[in-house]
């Protein structure tokens, strides 16, 4: 899953492969793969559900879209009646990671298109 979190839009809709969930209070946590900290446990609503999903609306914090969040995160989503109710990975992209060619580099010289590489090797336990 990937999960955009844009300063002007801090609230983001999720679905997740579980069906028929009952109304209650959830959580949404995310976890560094790197160093295994829990990042932050943001509250989720529960929009609906039906028999094949359901969707979610997670609110992240004032000024987490202008932090430097790029990466790969476990998630986890829990309620407090079932507990862990679903585990997986999640692309999350933030805004000062950049839109892939859309700011200018100027070095002087030329101007550039600003382009990254990514290598990404997991940590395996």
């Amino acid at each position: 899953m990937t999960i955009y979190v844009l300063e002007n839009d801090l609230q983001v809709e999720i679905a997740l492969n579980q069906a028929n969930l009952a109304a209650g209070d959830y959580t949404f946590t995310v976890t560094s793969q790197y160093s295994h900290q829990s990042t932050i446990t943001f509250p989720a609503q529960l929009l609906y559900s039906n028999s094949r999903y359901s969707m979610f609306e997670v609110t992240f914090p004032v000024g987490f879209g202008d932090e430097h969040k790029n990466g790969i995160y476990y998630y986890e989503l829990s309620s407090v009646a079932a507990g862990s109710i679903e585990k997986g990975l999640a692309k999350i992209i933030t805004n000062p990671g950049g839109e892939i060619h859309t700011l200018a580099y100027d070095s002087g010289l030329v101007t550039e298109e600003r382009v990254s590489e990514v290598y990404f090797r997991p940590n395996y336990i």
